[in-house]
Order: structure tokens, then C-alpha cells, then sequence
């Protein structure tokens, strides 16, 4: 097996989205996967992206398997839930739930790609803004992984959830962005693209990666800007890391349908070495650029050539966007 496939692999799982059924059984609701769920339900589990918060109060997104249930949207921001088993598997990865003990999931409908959730008034008990928006987004985030989501509207207790207790304000109809925004000052003439840098446990037991929202000028070739932002590392304070040479040059960003080929100058290749460490830099750059509407592979070269990285990583053909990131059994 190519190297390129056995590098992406461990730290991905490229998988194709098929699975689960209904929300809950009452008329009118949809399933958030639609029919393609013969072969998940057989297997009678469901494997799901979850977003929780690290030791940096920063969203990760985390692959999981979870019973197939009726009503899987729910059981899914069920294990959003601050509850002991959960907290105990997901602290072993420093990781912790982002919605408070005691939060139930009164009530849910999906209907023409809108989420309307209705949480008991438990999920209003967050100590800070930093955890609002985290447990808002979350569940923003862990719904639109379905994809019939396309937006979410909150309630509490029946009631529209307009603004929290500490002053996140909501608007009627979310959706995905701004994930664990870097700079909230930095002017309204700018556009955001999502960066992947890689964090690891403060004890050392679990590597993933980590999605930032960067603000950046606006620009007619944006790959080409957040390839160029990824080489400059993630901001100061954040816990993030990352492995591109910060001398290597974007020597051009092409797109062909769902293909995009991407192009660095040798310096790509002073990484220090290691087969790890050539993961990461594969990963992330694929990861950062599957952000882009559209895109499905992304085809790597160096100096206009499709070679071997140093530790052996094939540039020979496309590598797949992936479906499921962070497996939370590695």
C-alpha cells in the first residue's frame, strides 16, 4: 500500500457518509440522513462527528461511534452533555463536553434543512461568554454534520433563545462559521477561511487537529491566501502548532472540478523529518483546503512535480477529502 494512503489514513478515516434514520417519530420531521441508512442500521451503530472543548477552550471535532437510536440528533447532543462517563472517556483526550450537567434535549424537528432544538433550562448554566459561544456552537456544529442541517434554531424551555446569560447573542437562524475565531477585532473588510494546526493532550496521549477561523484581506484567490496563512503557524497562546517550514513559498493554487492542485517550493521539504511530522503537513493541508466549497482531492506538488516527500509520502495522485477527522480511538 502507498505510503500517501497508509500517512492518511491513521490520522483520518476516509469513510463515506451513509447512516442513521429519523429524528424523533412525530409527523412531519425528517431524517437528518435521509434514506441512506440500511447500512448503518444493520451495523446498529452510528458513526458521528462531535464537537468538544479542549484544554485551550478551543471546538474540536471529534469521530465517534454511537448507537443507532430513533431520534439520532438527539442522542448525538446527548453526548454534548457534561454526564460522567462521558466527561471521564473524553478527559483521557483533554478534552471536556461543551453543554452543561443536567441539559436535556426537550424537544426537536428538522424541516427543509432548519434544526429547531429545544433545550430544559439547564443549558443556560454556563459561568463565561467563552463557554456560551463554545456550547452554541457546538451544537450548531454536531447538527450541520448531518446533511439534511443546514441551520439551527435554539429555544429553552419553548422559548426562542434570543441572547444568554452572559451576553451571547443569538440570531434566529445559525449556522456554521466563525469556528474558534482567532481575532474577534479585526475589522469588518475582511473575509474568513478555517486553518488546521495540530494540538496535543497536555499529557501527551492524543494528537488531532484543530479548525481556527482567520480573518484576511480579500482576495480573487483565497487558496492560494490560506495555504500561505497555514504556513505562518497558528497565533501565539492557542496551544497549536505547526509543522510547513515557514520559508516555504505557494508557488501556485489551480482548480479542476472537485480537484485542486496545490504547488510549494522546495523548502516544503525542511520539516526536521519524521514520518509523523510528514503526516501533519499532508493533513493539515489537505484538511485546510477540503474547507473550500467544492473541493473533493487535492493534488500535491513540489516545484511543479509530483515526487516523494522525504519520509516517503506519495504526490503520485489526488488525495481524498476526508469525511471523519480526530477518531477518538486513537
Amino acid at each position: 500500500m502507498p505510503k500517501r494512503v497508509i500517512a492518511f489514513t491513521v490520522a483520518l478515516f476516509i469513510l463515506v457518509f451513509s447512516a442513521a434514520c429519523g429524528f424523533w417519530g412525530n409527523k412531519g420531521e425528517v431524517s437528518p440522513e435521509g434514506s441512506n441508512s440500511v447500512r448503518e442500521t444493520q451495523a446498529k451503530m452510528r458513526r458521528t462527528v462531535f464537537y468538544f472543548v479542549n484544554e485551550q477552550d478551543l471546538l474540536v471535532p471529534v469521530t465517534k461511534d454511537i448507537p443507532w437510536v430513533e431520534g439520532i440528533g438527539k442522542a448525538a447532543l446527548e453526548n454534548l452533555v457534561d454526564k460522567a462517563e462521558i466527561a471521564a472517556e473524553l478527559k483521557a483526550l483533554g478534552l471536556k463536553p461543551p453543554l452543561p450537567a443536567g441539559t436535556k434535549v426537550v424537544g426537536m424537528t428538522i424541516r427543509d434543512g432548519l434544526a429547531k432544538v429545544d433545550f430544559s433550562r439547564e443549558f443556560l448554566n454556563l459561568s463565561n461568554r467563552t463557554q456560551e459561544e463554545n456550547a452554541v456552537k457546538a451544537v450548531v456544529y454536531t447538527l450541520t454534520e448531518f446533511p439534511t442541517v443546514q441551520r439551527v434554531h435554539l429555544m429553552v424551555e419553548g422559548k426562542s433563545l434570543k441572547k444568554c446569560p452572559n451576553g451571547t447573542v443569538l440570531d434566529d437562524e445559525l449556522r456554521r462559521e466563525m469556528i474558534n475565531l482567532e481575532d474577534k477585532k479585526a475589522g469588518s473588510n475582511k473575509v474568513p477561511i478555517t486553518l488546521y494546526f495540530r494540538a496535543t493532550s497536555s499529557e501527551g496521549t492524543y494528537t488531532y487537529y484543530v479548525p481556527v477561523t482567520r480573518l484576511v484581506e480579500k482576495s480573487d484567490d483565497l487558496m492560494k491566501v490560506a495555504l500561505e496563512e497555514l504556513i505562518k503557524g497558528p497565533k501565539e497562546g492557542m496551544g497549536l502548532s505547526s509543522v510547513i517550514p515557514v520559508d516555504t513559498k505557494v508557488l501556485g493554487v489551480s482548480q479542476n472540478g472537485s480537484e485542486v492542485i496545490a504547488n510549494f517550493s522546495r523548502e516544503i521539504e525542511g520539516y526536521g523529518g519524521g514520518v509523523e511530522n510528514e503526516q501533519v503537513l499532508v493533513n493539515t493541508i489537505i484538511l485546510t483546503l477540503s474547507e473550500f466549497p467544492g473541493v473533493e482531492r487535492v493534488t500535491l506538488q513540489v516545484e511543479g512535480e509530483s515526487g516523494v516527500l522525504p519520509e516517503g509520502t506519495m504526490l503520485d495522485a489526488p488525495i481524498l477529502k476526508p469525511a471523519y477527522i480526530n477518531p477518538a480511538n486513537i
